[in-house]
């Protein structure tokens, strides 16, 4: 798969059952590159990872900060400054 493939794509949206909140919705089938299957998912879900995947991004950012001071710390004693 190229740079520029999407790798998520919204197929087509309809009332539905999210398949994963499992209430009527307006739904999107999501199509997934390389995969057969399509899945349904409301717009509160589909809100509710994204917000997961910048939460979860953010602690590896303030982690990775928080190595580079240890390693690059005053006089390399291995104290965060």
């Amino acid at each position: 798969m190229s740079t520029r493939d999407r790798f998520l794509t919204v197929v087509e949206a309809y009332p539905g059952y999210c398949q994963i909140c499992h209430e009527a919705r307006v739904v999107g089938r999501i199509a997934v590159a390389g995969w057969a299957n399509n899945g349904l998912a409301c717009s509160r879900c589909l809100g509710q990872l994204a917000d997961e995947v910048q939460r979860r991004g953010s602690a590896l950012s303030d982690k990775a900060s928080r190595v580079a001071a240890l390693v690059t710390g005053a006089g390399g004693n291995g104290h965060l400054r």
